[in-house]
């Protein structure tokens, strides 16, 4: 990580000088460790020792994501998107085999023909930046997501593939005073007309999973536990936001 990436992320931090509670000891150290395991995909006994004990660590990653510590950084990190346009896609990801077996059964993930997966659900701004995400078991329509994804936004555009023509979605979206970038279906009765020159830019979002998937941690679930693998995803939009690419 960067002096200029850690002056970004230390005032945003727990335990920082200045704050209330206990000192952390060695933030720096202990997010480069937490990003060396989802660059890599490495289970967590794998660390090297220069990042300090794997158990400490996995507990300390454990306590930030129960405390919702890696989503309140995202938010904050999230600073004026534009929304001019807002994006939203889905895309699958595939379960490691070592990710099954949950306590209590499988965690947001489903079986198909090849084997289980997971599904992220994506909503990016006019600059293909990360604004909110969902995760579902690989199975879920992405429709069904839709107005979750959309809910509280103010944008002026909604961009989504044909899988997003609903009535449902266009009616919330108009609702919300967006106007719908979306072709419609090849069976929709009552054709909707919808801008092409502007539907051209829907890449941004594409662009945006093949950046969250360059982490290997991302790119295949390890974790068994769902909100772990919600706060890894997270923590890859931290590090986008924060312009590590």
């Amino acid at each position: 990580m960067s002096d200029r990436v850690w002056g970004l992320l230390e005032p945003l931090l727990p335990g920082r000088k200045g704050s209330w509670g206990g000192k952390a000891r060695d933030n720096r150290l202990f997010i480069n460790a937490v990003f060396w395991i989802l660059r890599t995909g490495a289970p967590w006994r794998d660390l090297p020792p220069d990042y300090g004990d794997w158990k400490n660590t996995h507990r300390r990653f454990c306590r930030w994501r129960d405390k919702g510590i890696w989503e309140k950084l995202l938010e904050q990190l999230v600073v004026d998107p534009d929304f001019e346009w807002l994006m939203i896609d889905a895309t699958h990801i595939k379960v490691h085999p070592h990710a099954s077996g949950a306590r209590g059964g499988n965690q947001e993930m489903s079986p198909d023909k090849r084997g289980l997966n997971t599904k992220i659900h994506l909503a990016v701004d006019a600059h293909g930046m990360p604004v909110r995400i969902l995760v579902t078991e690989g199975t879920r329509a992405d429709c069904r997501e839709a107005c979750k994804l959309i809910e509280g936004i103010d944008a002026a555009n909604l961009f989504g593939d044909r899988a997003y023509d609903t009535n449902e979605i266009v009616e919330a979206a108009q609702a919300a005073g967006m106007e719908v970038v979306i072709p419609p279906k090849k069976n929709r009765k009552e054709v909707r007309e919808y801008k092409k020159h502007l539907y051209e830019f829907r890449h941004l979002v594409e662009n945006a999973f093949l950046h969250l998937k360059r982490w290997r941690g991302i790119a295949t679930r390890y974790a068994k536990n769902a909100a772990s693998f919600v706060a890894a995803v997270q923590i890859r939009c931290i590090a986008l936001w924060a312009n590590i690419l």
